[in-house]
């Protein structure tokens, strides 16, 4: 394939397959098979996020949750919310809060860690509340 056709080939495409592009080239001449899916964020972040991502991240390893762990987490913080908030009895919060999504064994455990946390910091919202 001569330039000017994979000039035209490259005009053809649109920002996020040219990004998606760039990170796939990225990972096949670095051979670090941790960006083998990084060609796929931009099919999920718009070019701001993906940028945000790499300002943030450039560089660092993560690993991101699943979205059992991140409900767990969330069941841990509304359990916190209704008994050491608004004072509700254990028994009762675990029946507000009782769903498909809800893993008791685990979320207790998190809990446990959250009052532990609470007890030792104060969050501060970025509008300037504390939470």
């Amino acid at each position: 394939m001569g330039v000017s056709k994979i000039r035209t080939k490259l005009e053809e495409l649109n920002k996020t397959d040219v990004y998606s592009l760039m990170l796939f080239v990225l990972y096949k001449t670095t051979d670090i098979p941790e960006y083998s899916t990084l060609s796929e964020l931009c099919y999920l972040l718009d070019q701001k996020c993906l940028s945000n991502l790499l300002e943030y991240y450039g560089g660092k390893t993560i690993t991101i949750p699943t979205k059992e762990e991140m409900k767990n987490v969330l069941n841990a913080l509304l359990l916190y919310q209704l008994i050491n908030i608004e004072g509700k009895e254990y028994k009762d919060a675990v029946e507000e809060i009782n769903s498909p999504e809800y893993n008791e064994s685990k979320t207790v455990e998190i809990y446990k860690k959250v009052v532990e946390i609470m007890e030792k910091y104060t969050f501060i919202s970025r509008e300037g509340g504390n939470v």
